[in-house]
């Protein structure tokens, strides 16, 4: 049953509509659709208490109207299924309560129909939507004299006392159903918009080829919690390691097979660390890690836990298989450490020693 509904309510709609389209394309759809089972219903009360048919042939006649938006959505003409429906939703209020008088309450259907001339048309179609919009008012307005000049053309004497209720009721629910529709709609637009911020915040800060944190996302993390650790005399640490004879490994197998190794360290790498430790590729064959928790023989035995794991894989590349390793520099936080730069300096000191004597070991500066 809920398929079936949306369906019905979707009529025009496709994957490759707009959101904030599909919105106003919906609402016209449930307008229509629930004006025309409602006024079919107010005929219903006609047809069963009274002789004559005046207001139920009228009614008949604008319900089917009210349904040409409907079909026009249908025809992916969505501007001119939203004028369409106005101007007929404009004109059959002014004919029923021209012949009705005001005791039907049709004039009031103005209000929903001001509020959707502001919905429909908030983007599109100019300055001609202020036309749709205001022209609710004005209409109100000399219906409101035509009420003190002229006496229906219809008796109300014929119709009993129900359908005016029956008419204030639908005008109540088109406005509920109007502006809930449109605020789930907006709502919809409004998480969208929000994921896809956050989206864009994520891809900002991931490297494209290894999925790892790229240099500027490290770069704010590491003046974060560096702030954060000398003013509450927290843990920090930093490593810095590269893979060994990088560029060999590009020079051999080519700059595929090199991205393999780079994809296959950042894989170790989210496999291998906590949450709380934040991995990011600084560049080329770069990497750096942040550890915000633990001490110094905790980052040592998990660095040392990921050179083995590093050491004992195998990059298989086409018909070749490359072995790899790496060597880490690693630096902690004390009071003798003033600013970030000298945090990173000293682990890249450590890099550099370890890679100057004798590669794929761990070094580390206190």
């Amino acid at each position: 049953m809920k398929q079936i509904i949306k369906t019905i309510t979707e009529i025009g709609i496709n994957k490759d509509t707009d959101l904030w389209l599909s919105g106003k394309i919906k609402l016209v759809n449930i307008i229509s659709l629930v004006n025309f089972i409602f006024i079919l219903s107010m005929i219903s009360l006609d047809l069963f208490f009274n002789k004559t048919y005046n207001l139920s042939i009228i009614l008949l006649i604008i319900s089917f109207v009210m349904l040409i938006p409907y079909y026009l959505n249908y025809k992916k003409k969505y501007i001119a299924s939203r004028v369409v429906f106005l101007l007929f939703a404009y004109i059959s209020i002014c004919s029923l309560a021209i012949l009705f008088g005001k005791e039907f309450n049709f004039q009031y259907y103005l209000i929903p129909g001001v509020g959707m001339s502001l919905i429909f048309f908030r983007d599109e179609i100019g300055n001609k939507k202020w036309i749709f919009t205001f022209l609710g008012i004005p209409l109100w307005i000399i219906l409101e004299i035509w009420f003190v000049l002229y006496s229906p053309i219809i008796s109300m004497e014929k119709y009993i006392e129900v359908i005016p209720y029956f008419s204030t009721f639908l005008i109540f629910l088109t406005a509920i159903l109007m502006f809930g529709t449109f605020t789930h709609e907006s709502d919809k637009h409004l998480n969208n918009i929000s994921n896809m911020n956050k989206e864009l915040k994520k891809l900002a800060n991931i490297d494209p080829l290894t999925k790892l944190y790229n240099r500027r996302f490290m770069d704010e993390r590491i003046n974060y919690f560096f702030n954060l650790s000398k003013r509450n005399k927290g843990f920090l640490a930093m490593c810095i390691f590269d893979i060994d004879f990088f560029k060999k490994v590009n020079d051999t197998y080519g700059h595929n097979a090199g991205d393999k190794v780079l994809q296959m360290i950042s894989e170790l790498a989210m496999e291998n660390f906590r949450e709380t430790d934040f991995v990011g590729r600084m560049g080329g064959e770069e990497f750096c890690i942040i550890f915000t928790y633990g001490n110094i023989n905790v980052v040592k035995d998990a660095i040392e836990r990921f050179r083995k794991i590093i050491e004992n894989s195998i990059v298989k590349y086409e018909k070749n298989e490359i072995k790899i390793t790496a060597s880490f520099g690693i630096s902690y936080l004390t009071d003798n450490i003033k600013t970030q730069e000298e945090l990173y300096k000293n682990a890249d000191s450590a890099l550099y020693e370890a890679k100057n004597t004798g590669r794929n070991k761990i070094v580390d500066l206190i």
